[in-house]
């Protein structure tokens, strides 16, 4: 028998002992080589067969099957949602606290969420940033009765309301939206700045809700569609507006 034939056997994967033909024991060298090539061959071939039970998938499905689960996961991706996991990871990546309650700040922005969702944890929050996403609407904020700044800027609103928990909420920026009317900010008894440029407003109406809002200081409705005169109207009867205007009027006159 040819000396190549007498290699040790490939993990357990054992070759049939066949008896050589007649004629071929004394081969040439050369034959000897391929000989030997499609042996190796084989062996490796026996190498990646599975050799488990045969309700074991073999490796190439498990590889696969992961491959699946990622897809999966970056299909999720592509549709994040505001889970209590990622809320973790957040926190640790931006140096908070793991205990979500001794958290008073949370940054939200820039991720792509299109809801609010999982914050019932998160009782100490004095500011929220949600800007830069694509939410649809404002809701699931019972629990941050302490916040005093909300940023929805640059999201997908179409109208102001939820927000009656929020008693103690004092700066809250809503621009760059597609808000058409004002609504729903009298319940903020200590709301001071409200920022609502670049959305839908047009009419006297779509703003009449401003005269409720006593304690209104800071107010922006630039690049609205808002042209009526009368709108002057509505903005003079706003107490702390005015006295805003007045002080910053008497800096300027200042000698």
């Amino acid at each position: 028998m040819h000396p190549e034939a007498l290699e040790p056997e490939a993990d357990g994967a054992a070759e049939p002992e066949c008896a050589p033909e007649p004629g071929m024991e004394k081969s040439s060298g050369d034959h000897g080589d391929a000989a030997q090539g499609v042996l190796k061959e084989e062996m490796n071939e026996s190498k990646e067969m599975c050799v488990g039970p045969p309700d074991m998938p073999c490796q190439s499905q498990q590889q696969s099957g992961d491959g699946g689960s990622d897809a999966r996961d970056d299909k999720d991706d592509r549709n994040p949602r505001i889970t209590k996991k990622l809320l973790q990871k957040l926190c640790k990546q931006h140096k908070l606290y793991i205990t979500p309650a001794l958290n008073d700040t949370l940054y939200l922005h820039f991720k792509g969420f299109d809801r609010i969702e999982n914050l019932e944890e998160y009782t100490g929050l004095r500011c929220l940033w949600l800007e830069c996403n694509g939410i649809q609407k404002i809701e699931n904020l019972q629990a941050q009765t302490e916040l005093r700044c909300l940023f929805l800027q640059m999201n997908l609103l179409h109208k102001i309301e939820n927000l009656e928990p929020l008693q103690k909420l004092d700066s809250l920026n809503l621009s760059n939206n597609y808000i058409k009317t004002i609504e729903n900010l009298s319940c903020l008894p200590v709301l001071n700045t409200l920022q609502m440029a670049h959305n839908h407003l047009e009419t006297v109406d779509d703003i009449q809700h401003l005269r409720e809002c006593l304690r209104l200081c800071v107010l922006d409705l630039s690049h609205n569609r808002l042209s009526d005169p009368e709108i002057l109207s509505i903005l003079e009867t706003m107490p702390g507006l005015v006295n805003t205007l007045k002080n910053q009027l008497a800096l300027l006159c200042a000698p």
